[in-house]
């Protein structure tokens, strides 16, 4: 579930939520209206307290049912989910139907039907747990994640990468001349073309490779089962994308925007700062032969250097510039 949550953009995790949410509220309506039934006994019992499909009478029950398929919603988790909130809805309306005709409920089924409820209750709240950890690790900005998280995943593709043993390339993209973007336009169109950027960038991605917010401008991606080639062909698609959809400006203008990229193989040898090292180098030579480019590390880059402290050690000021 953790991979499939880290491939969602922040409005599908939102709107999941929302579903989540709206789902325990509802459930908690539906018991206050079922106890009111049972106990009170105002006449016949409302339709979606019998039914025999009363849980697809409900919000909750008719959004997984058009849903269930869906690459999200197709996980054990919310399979789970939804036959707790089936088996809650098909003991209701067997307790509904013999309290409406008996004077009492047996306590034992009352106690196995609340554990029912209670178990639908337990799995929305972990649900819905696991998806607001998911968004606080989500550039708010952006979408894309944030340096939060960003390290442990990288050794987790490590490891994988090493296990399975099979390439998997880091790689940095910086958009081009972005400080002056800020100083002619101000921030707000900033954060305009880096949410336009990401956007583009991450319809552009597979599923299970990750982008995040390195920082700024900066954008790293992780592309697993990839050689630096064929990490290449596909920043080149990217980059080509982005210079072909320029960012809509008010009075009918719009701003060309390019992006510069680095990439550097994982290797045995490289722990995971070293090869975000490597990327950076990779992207610094990328911006000092012209911009709007791609360019694989390669042994002897300048810049490439991990400090004591794990730092990447930044070229000299006047080279820091000459990137932007």
């Amino acid at each position: 579930m953790s991979e499939v949550l880290h491939s969602l953009s922040r409005r599908s995790i939102e709107q999941i939520l929302g579903v989540l949410e709206e789902a325990e509220a509802e459930v908690a309506e539906w018991l206050r209206r079922w106890h009111r039934t049972v106990l009170a006994k105002p006449g016949n019992p409302p339709k979606d307290l019998t039914s025999e499909n009363a849980h697809f009478l409900t919000r909750f029950g008719s959004w997984y049912d058009l849903h269930k398929e869906d690459g999200l919603v197709d996980q054990a988790a919310f399979h789970a989910l939804a036959e707790a909130h089936k088996r809650m809805h098909d003991h209701a309306r067997w307790l509904a139907a013999r309290g409406v005709k008996d004077t009492r409920i047996p306590p034992e089924e009352y106690d196995a039907f609340m554990d029912k409820v209670d178990l639908f209750a337990t799995y929305a709240k972990r649900l819905g747990k696991a998806f607001r950890a998911a968004l606080a690790e989500l550039d708010p900005l952006t979408g894309v994640q944030n340096r939060q998280s960003m390290l442990a995943e990288l050794e987790r593709e490590r490891s994988r990468s090493r296990r399975s043993k099979t390439p998997c390339c880091l790689a940095l993209g910086d958009l081009d001349h972005f400080k002056k973007v800020n100083d002619t336009y101000g921030h707000m169109v900033g954060d305009q073309v880096l949410a336009a950027a990401a956007e583009i960038f991450l319809s552009g991605l597979r599923p299970y490779d990750a982008l995040f917010r390195y920082g700024g401008e900066e954008f790293l991606f992780c592309l697993p089962e990839t050689t630096p080639d064929q990490a290449v062909v596909a920043l080149d698609r990217l980059r080509e994308r982005l210079e072909d959809r320029p960012v809509p400006l008010p009075g009918g203008k719009s701003l060309p925007v390019t992006c510069s990229f680095g990439v550097a193989l994982m290797t045995a040898d490289a722990k995971v700062d070293e090869v975000i090292a490597r990327a950076d180098a990779a992207l610094y030579k990328a911006k000092n032969l012209g911009r709007n480019r791609v360019e694989i590390w390669v042994e002897g880059d300048a810049g490439a250097e991990v400090g004591l402290a794990g730092k990447v050690a930044r070229p000299a000021k006047n080279q820091k510039e000459s990137r932007r």
